[in-house]
């Protein structure tokens, strides 16, 4: 979830170029519990976004390992849609491995590791038209860059489970602690729901409990695509998490 929201949208050509960013990540408070590395370029046809997070310290000592996940598709008329989306990482030891494929709108499972069987099915009616997380927050970003307004929602299928993401505007600010990103920015809070795809052995209450933060997206001039340059979240495991951007973006290579 963290990793999925750092995607980013364009609103022009002007933004046509591949981009790679920096975040440290750390527990309120200052523990690091690593950083997360993202290239994505993104015009008026389509975006790719690839995301890699690699964890440290605390992170490391409950089990999480390295993760990664890629995402290209095209811009719908109501909104991102991907062709291809894949992820894998570990936790506690086990490696875990998604491909989901999409056709018209539907997202299939064309690779899953290890399989579903400790989980509830997600109900075929709650995977048609769904995304995965970072075309839909690439979607979100988009509409920052056309409206700067971040209001809507988003459903999420990532093989899984099956969440429902809000997203709430909240209010302009001026940032002047950023470097080349100082001026405008928007704050935006959301929360992130869980509906389906509970494993058999979850405390259901537990797992559908809305999960809270906020983004603040740097508003850039020039047809240039918006930037997130802070988030906080909170997690099952560590409490809330602040994500920050550690330098300004560079092309990447």
């Amino acid at each position: 979830m963290i990793a999925g929201a750092f995607a980013c949208a364009a609103p022009s050509s002007a933004s046509a170029r591949e981009l790679r960013l920096r975040y440290d990540v750390t527990v309120l408070g200052g523990v690091s519990l690593g950083e997360i590395e993202m290239k994505a370029m993104l015009d008026r046809t389509g975006y790719r976004i690839e995301i890699r997070s690699r964890p440290s310290g605390a992170a490391q000592l409950v089990g999480a390992a390295e993760q990664s996940g890629k995402v290209e598709g095209r811009w719908g008329r109501s909104g991102p849609e991907p062709r291809l989306y894949s992820a894998n990482g570990s936790w506690r030891g086990r490696t875990y491995i998604s491909e989901l494929l999409y056709q018209r709108g539907l997202p299939t499972i064309r690779r899953q590791e290890p399989s579903n069987e400790d989980r509830e099915a997600v109900p075929p009616e709650l995977i048609r038209g769904t995304v995965d997380s970072l075309s839909g927050v690439a979607g979100m970003l988009k509409k920052v860059a056309e409206a700067e307004s971040c209001d809507g929602s988003t459903a999420i299928y990532d093989g899984r489970r099956r969440s429902v993401a809000v997203m709430t505007s909240s209010a302009k600010v001026e940032v002047s602690d950023q470097g080349a990103l100082n001026g405008r920015a928007l704050n935006c809070g959301f929360t992130v729901r869980t509906i389906a795809g509970f494993r058999h052995d979850d405390d259901r209450q537990a797992a559908m409990r809305p999960l809270k933060g906020s983004v603040l997206i740097a508003l850039r001039e020039g047809g240039e695509f918006p930037l997130p340059l802070r988030f906080e979240v909170e997690t099952r495991w560590f409490g809330t998490v602040a994500v920050q951007l550690a330098r300004p973006p560079v092309a990447a290579d």
